[in-house]
């Protein structure tokens, strides 16, 4: 049962093509909830045995995702925003945002089920495209790439290449050690302000 349900798995990813991986990963980056790995998985797989490009999956995958939080971020900013406009809950996301907003944008995208709503507090305190768009990019970079890499890991079975592996460990390695730089010099500035 478990083998026809991935077998099924990799000939939907297959048959979708490029085009259908952006698709699929528009709806992962709304409020959707639909989770990456079912495509994301395959589609790594499908790039180790020579059937997808994995350069070609990976840009798919991310600008989805990215267009998918535009979608939600020009929802909250424009929608939501005149719905929720005198309520005191916009206050609170202002002023969380004011201070937590840039390494949020950059964090929540590579924590699973968080990723896609944190583009609605980005849209309703109107953080500005030029932090949002490079900041949730970079994250569904990191976060396509490593899921790809491990369907590719499956896919290539013994003989992966252990540059891949070190790279999947890079990446979230980078992560750490950006939000780990985020909080020590968000705690000093905390210090000389108190």
């Amino acid at each position: 049962m478990f083998n026809e349900i991935v077998q099924f798995l990799v000939d939907f990813c297959n048959s979708i093509g490029y085009v259908g991986v952006y698709i699929y990963m528009v709806l992962v980056g709304t409020f959707i909830p639909v989770p990456s790995e079912l495509v994301l998985l395959p589609a790594g797989y499908l790039a180790a045995i020579g059937e997808k490009n994995l350069l070609l999956l990976w840009i798919a995958g991310s600008l989805g995702s990215l267009t998918g939080a535009l979608i939600n971020y020009f929802l909250a900013k424009y929608l939501v925003n005149k719905l929720l406009k005198d309520k005191p809950i916009i206050e609170k996301v202002n002023k969380f945002w004011a201070r937590h907003g840039k390494i949020s944008a950059f964090l929540a995208p590579l924590t699973p089920g968080l990723g896609q709503y944190i583009s609605i507090p980005a849209g309703l305190s109107h953080m500005p495209l030029r932090w949002f768009i490079p900041l949730t990019y970079a994250a569904n970079l990191i976060w396509v790439g490593f899921m790809l890499m491990i369907g590719y890991i499956f896919g290539a079975g013994e003989s992966a290449h252990k540059e891949v592996v070190y790279g999947s460990l890079v990446l979230f390695g980078g992560v750490i050690v950006i939000a780990s730089v985020y909080v020590f010099f968000d705690l000093k500035k905390q210090k000389t302000t108190d």
